[in-house]
């Protein structure tokens, strides 16, 4: 009797600490889950990986990393064919930036539970490794003044540092050419603290138009009247619209973004885009 007792009891224990993908359990309230590396990007905390659009079209999720350049999708709560859980079969995981060369991982299911792969993922849904994602285009944004006084009457300077990675790159980007040379514009303004557009700066007489971005750098510089902003006190950032020319990104992908997100518009500030600099605050 205490022999059958103690193999009971085993049997108990293994049911409660085997894998949380194994056995017959469903998958509820399980994720798949990992980081994201970008590149020339210090690691976090002095590195910010955050805003990076993770998306699967089959497995019908999408998401953006934390700060740290973590992300997690939770799956379906059933391994019921019936509840629109996952069937067996691979599925593909990507990971967008503007500025980015796009990134994927592959993963398999099979009876509903995600199959160990020494190179991609482990049992318990975690990727194995960070996805690394490399870098097409740099972009900082440095805003003359920093610190705007409340008796400022100047214009505002924005110098925009556009650094390809490589020799062939192109942007649709807001510029008005005419004999004198050509003038960009172009500029949304938010509020840090809310995330909403505040102010746009651009011209009637400007279009979106293609411009060859040369290396080793290109710099624009845009100015604009501070006076006509009437801003309250806060900290605001400038984002200069550009959309990089590229045809690696699945088309389902930008749809899951947004019809708008190319768009001059407030639904630009969704877009997936890694820029440094900007900031400016009204005291």
């Amino acid at each position: 009797m205490q022999k059958l007792l103690s193999i009971f009891i085993a049997f108990i224990i293994f049911s409660c600490t085997e894998n949380p993908f194994g056995g017959d359990k469903k998958i509820a309230d399980k994720t798949i889950s990992g980081y994201v590396k970008l590149e020339k990007v210090e690691y976090y905390p002095k590195g910010f990986h955050g805003g990076v659009f993770v998306w699967s079209k089959d497995l019908g999720l999408q998401t953006k990393t934390d700060i740290d350049g973590s992300f997690e999708f939770v799956l379906p709560a059933s391994n019921e064919p019936s509840s629109g859980a996952i069937i067996d079969g691979d599925y593909d995981i990507h990971f967008f930036l503007g500025n980015y060369k796009i990134s994927k991982v592959t993963v398999t299911f099979a009876g509903g539970q995600v199959v160990n792969d020494d190179k991609v993922i482990n049992l318990e849904g975690e990727l194995r490794r960070d996805v690394s994602m490399k870098r097409e285009l740099g972009v900082n944004t440095t805003v003359t003044p920093e610190t705007i006084p409340s008796n400022f009457d100047s214009p505002i300077n924005v110098m925009v540092t556009i650094t390809p990675d490589r020799t062939d790159l192109y942007c649709e980007m807001k510029k008005i050419e005419n004999r004198s040379g050509v003038t960009f514009t172009g500029l949304l303004i938010k509020n840090i603290v809310t995330n909403k557009l505040i102010h746009t700066v651009d011209n009637d007489s400007a279009f979106t138009m293609r411009e060859y971005i040369d290396r080793p750098m290109q710099k624009i510089e845009i100015g604009f009247d501070y006076m006509g902003l009437n801003l309250p006190k806060g900290t605001y950032e400038i984002i200069p619209y550009m959309v990089l020319e590229r045809n690696d990104v699945p088309k389902h992908l930008l749809e899951a973004l947004g019809s708008d997100i190319y768009n001059f518009s407030e639904e630009y500030l969704n877009y997936p885009f890694y820029r440094t600099g900007g900031k400016f605050v009204i005291e």
